[in-house]
């Protein structure tokens, strides 16, 4: 078995109630998960399997498989709001399960590595969030953590099952977003004669057989790919073929940032892994004996990886949670060689958590947080102290033994995650959750009144609400004459800052995201 049985329940729980956590803190969230839902609700309106639309033109910014597995659940169990969460969920426990049988080839006498990688997943406040966040990330994650398997099965029992995980990860990879599941795989392959201590390895053909698995993932992405090219038109085929991912490689359309900022981010991107003094300390002492198979593989997985995102324009933290597996085994098989935890590892993880405590206590009390947005003010206090409280519980809560210390990692991000979803975004109210405006909008569609959107619309209406049509797009020239010819008609308006709504009279007013949303008649 990957997990003795306790160990699977345990773990099986904490993933559930971290998934509860995040359900009950937030609706989805603008404009990025809106967005996707628009996409599948559109699909599902026009059954067009084929070519996914937003707003009635063509979407080639994504592949089709998340719009198709969440029409799929809503086939099988209704329209409904909750099957989209669940999809990363799912991928997100498959990764998990992956990454054991990944440890059980490279470390088949350390049964502890597969775990302690386990509940470093589980520990990550990152991967908390996105797995249950409706991204594609988490799917690109769980392709790419199969094809691993492939790789190191392939190498390792030299048959052909491995080559079948290598072609079910390139085709879902390529399907799910597109040919960055070739960079999160290539390097792996390319460096495998300096990881892998198999010996009797024919390269050519194992090369040649990780080509073929390539190619016949590509071919399978083209059976969608080339009649969907050809029935939205041109300028679709440029785009799902070339346009977006060259232009996302050289010069992104957005998220432009230096090469050195997942470094700045390290703290935030690997908390609370990074307040582990013990093992930073096992890092720079570590001596100059050969390095073990499974930490090279890792490393080989890790860094390429790592170091080609860096000098990718856009940089997004979820960009990198394909390598978080490849982080958490890489830890893992150095945090094994720890003997005991010291006292100063509780103290790093618990002053973190008092300080944010603090100074959230401190913004709070002065009304400063107010400057950023007007929901900000609306925070209760009392999350402050919740958080400083678990903090000094973690504190008091001595543990040695390493594996034990995991645990109390994953109750540190269970707190954190706690504390973001239920003192923070769930507090925001209507700012983030936009069931309410929508269905106002859907209640003006229902009666057939002319519905208008002022600015770039992304959909982020239309499956909440229900809507059989989104809002026609204006812009600022051509707000007047629309409203002239639609005297009866509605237009939806985000304001930048602090309206008078006094004077403007609204027919719904609400916060939206960081300022304030209106529907004017």
């Amino acid at each position: 078995m990957i997990f003795k049985k306790n160990n699977f329940i345990a773990i099986l729980s904490v993933a559930f109630l971290l998934l509860g956590i995040t359900i009950v803190g937030r609706h989805y969230i603008p404009p990025d998960e809106t967005r996707y839902l628009a996409v599948a609700w559109d699909m599902w309106l026009h059954q067009d399997y084929l070519v996914p639309h937003l707003n009635h033109l063509p979407y080639s910014h994504k592949p089709p498989l998340l719009f198709w597995i969440i029409n799929f659940g809503w086939y099988l169990f209704g329209i409904n709001d909750w099957w989209p969460r669940c999809i990363p969920f799912l991928f997100s426990l498959g990764s998990i399960f992956f990454v054991n049988k990944i440890s059980e080839k490279l470390w088949p006498k350390n049964s502890h590595i597969g775990l302690m990688a386990s509940l470093l997943l589980l520990a990550s406040s990152v991967w908390a969030v996105y797995s249950s966040a409706l991204m594609f990330d988490m799917m690109l994650t769980f392709f790419t953590c199969l094809g691993v398997l492939g790789i190191v099965t392939s190498l390792k029992e030299e048959n052909s099952q491995g080559y079948l995980y290598l072609v079910i990860a390139f085709a879902g990879g390529l399907l799910a977003k597109g040919p960055t599941i070739l960079l999160q795989l290539l390097p792996l392959a390319l460096t495998a004669p300096w990881w892998c201590e198999q010996k009797k390895i024919a390269w050519r053909s194992w090369y040649s057989a990780f080509a073929i698995s390539f190619l016949v993932g590509i071919a399978i992405l083209l059976c969608w790919a080339i009649p969907a090219g050809i029935s939205g038109g041109a300028q679709y085929q440029h785009d799902i073929f070339w346009g977006q991912t060259a232009n996302r490689m050289v010069n992104s359309f957005a998220h432009n940032r230096p090469q050195w900022w997942y470094l700045e981010m390290a703290p935030l991107l690997i908390f609370p892994w990074f307040f582990v003094p013990s093992f930073w300390k096992l890092i720079f002492q570590r001596s100059s004996k050969k390095l073990s198979e499974g930490l090279k593989f890792s490393m080989a997985w890790f860094f390429p990886v790592f170091v080609a995102f860096s000098f990718i324009s856009g940089k997004q933290v979820h960009y990198l949670l394909p390598i978080y597996p490849a982080l958490a085994l890489m830890i893992a098989s150095e945090f094994d060689r720890i003997k005991k935890i010291a006292w100063y590892d509780h103290v790093a993880i618990a002053l973190p958590l008092i300080i944010v405590g603090a100074v959230f206590y401190y913004l709070n009390m002065t009304h400063r947080m107010n400057d950023s947005a007007p929901w900000m003010n609306a925070l209760p206090i009392q999350s402050s102290f919740i958080l400083m409280s678990g903090a000094l519980l973690l504190f008091i809560w001595k543990v040695k033994d390493k594996i034990l210390f995991l645990w109390k990692l994953v109750t540190t991000n269970i707190l954190v995650i706690g504390f973001l979803f239920l003192g923070v975004i769930y507090q925001t109210g209507n700012a983030y959750d936009l069931r309410k405006v929508s269905h106002a909008i859907k209640a003006i569609e229902d009666q057939h009144l002319p519905l208008a959107y002022l600015g770039n619309y992304a959909g982020q209406f239309d499956f909440i609400g229900r809507l059989n049509n989104p809002p026609q797009v204006l812009t600022s020239a051509q707000l007047f004459n629309w409203t002239k010819e639609n005297a009866e008609g509605r237009v939806i308006i985000t304001f930048d800052g602090e309206p008078d709504f006094e004077k403007i009279k609204p027919e719904y007013t609400s916060w939206y995201r960081g300022s304030h949303i209106a529907i004017l008649s």
